[in-house]
C-alpha cells in the first residue's frame, strides 16, 4: 500500500446552518492522481479551501508528512501548490512578467520561470499580453503560477471546468506529465468520465460525507458499466440470470445499473430480450455510476 502524500482526519465545515463537511477522513497516496468526485454542493472545494487556508475555521485535523495540522495553522503551505477557482493575472502584462513578479515575491529564480512555461506550453506565447489568451491559456498559466516554487503536492479545483476539448485534453496531458515527474496531484470535479480517463484513485463525496474511496486499478478498469432503462427492472434481472458475469444493481422501476467484462452487450441484451430493447435503451457509462446509486 503506498504511503500517504496528506489526509483529512475528522474534518467538518459548519456555515450558518449549512453543514457543509461532516466528518470527513481521507487520505490521498503519494504520487496519486486523487480525484475528489461529487456534485455542487458534496463539500469537494470546501475541503480544497480548508487545505489552501481560504477557509480559517474549521474542525478535525490534517496530517501532512506525519505532522498533524489543526484549524488555523498553515505550516504546509509551501509543500503544496494550488489552482483554486479562477486564476487572476495582469492582463495589460505577459505571461513571463506576471510570473517574474510572483517570483520576486516567493525570492525565486526567475529561471524557473521558462521551465513552468514549458511545462504548460505556453513557451511560445510567453512574451504576449495575458489579454490575448484564451480561458484555456489562462487555466495553464495558473497551473505554471502554482508549479513556481516546485511543490510536490498540487491542488487542482475542477481544472478542466470551461474548457473546450481541445484544452481539456492538454490539461490531462499536462496532469499526466507532472505525476509521470512525481507529483502528488488532487482534483475536485463532478465529471465522473474525467475521473475515469485522469485518476489513480478517488473518492466520492456526497452532501458532505464520504461515501465510497477506491482505487482505479486494472481491476476496475477490466470492468464495463451500463446503464439500463427498461419497463421493469426486476425483470430485466431474471432475464439475465441465465448469462454469467452480470452483476446488476436496481436504480429504480425502469433503470438499473449493468457490470460486466463481456463485450458487445448491446447486441447480448437484444437477443436475450428482443421485444424490450433496442440500441437507445443501453448506454456505457462510467464505471463509478454505480457508486452514485448506492
Amino acid at each position: 500500500m503506498k504511503s500517504s502524500a496528506f489526509g483529512f482526519k475528522e474534518v467538518s465545515k459548519h456555515f450558518q446552518n449549512i453543514k457543509a463537511l461532516d466528518g470527513i477522513s481521507l487520505d490521498i497516496p503519494l504520487n496519486s492522481i486523487f480525484g475528489l468526485l461529487g456534485p455542487n454542493g458534496s463539500g469537494k472545494s470546501t475541503l480544497m479551501r480548508i487545505l489552501a487556508g481560504l477557509i480559517q475555521s474549521w474542525d478535525g485535523t490534517l496530517n501532512v508528512g506525519g505532522k498533524l495540522r489543526t484549524s488555523g495553522n498553515n505550516e504546509h503551505l509551501k509543500d503544496f501548490g494550488f489552482l483554486i477557482e479562477a486564476p487572476s493575472f495582469y492582463e495589460y502584462l505577459s505571461a513571463f512578467d506576471n510570473l517574474k513578479i510572483l517570483s520576486r515575491l516567493m525570492n525565486i529564480n526567475t529561471e524557473a520561470i521558462n521551465e513552468v512555461l514549458d511545462t504548460v506550453n505556453l513557451t511560445e506565447r510567453a512574451n504576449d499580453k495575458v489579454k490575448t489568451y484564451s480561458y484555456g491559456m489562462k487555466q495553464r498559466l495558473g497551473l505554471a503560477q502554482c508549479l513556481l516554487h516546485d511543490p510536490q503536492i498540487l491542488i487542482l479545483d475542477e481544472p478542466n471546468n470551461g474548457l473546450d476539448p481541445s484544452g481539456i485534453r492538454e490539461m490531462s496531458r499536462i496532469i499526466h506529465g507532472l505525476h509521470k515527474n512525481g507529483k502528488t496531484i488532487c482534483i475536485s470535479t463532478h465529471i465522473l468520465s474525467e475521473v475515469d480517463s485522469l485518476c489513480t484513485h478517488a473518492a466520492i463525496l456526497q452532501k458532505g460525507k464520504k461515501i465510497a474511496t477506491l482505487e482505479l486499478d486494472e481491476k476496475y478498469h477490466s470492468y464495463t458499466t451500463y446503464l439500463i432503462q427498461s419497463d421493469n427492472s426486476q425483470k430485466t434481472i431474471d432475464d439475465f440470470k441465465k448469462v454469467p458475469d452480470f452483476q446488476f444493481k436496481i436504480i429504480d422501476d425502469r433503470n438499473l445499473i449493468l457490470k460486466t467484462k463481456l463485450q458487445n452487450v448491446t447486441n447480448m441484451v437484444k437477443d436475450i430480450d428482443p421485444n424490450s430493447f433496442d440500441n437507445k435503451t443501453i448506454t456505457k457509462q462510467s464505471n463509478l455510476l454505480e457508486f452514485f446509486n448506492a
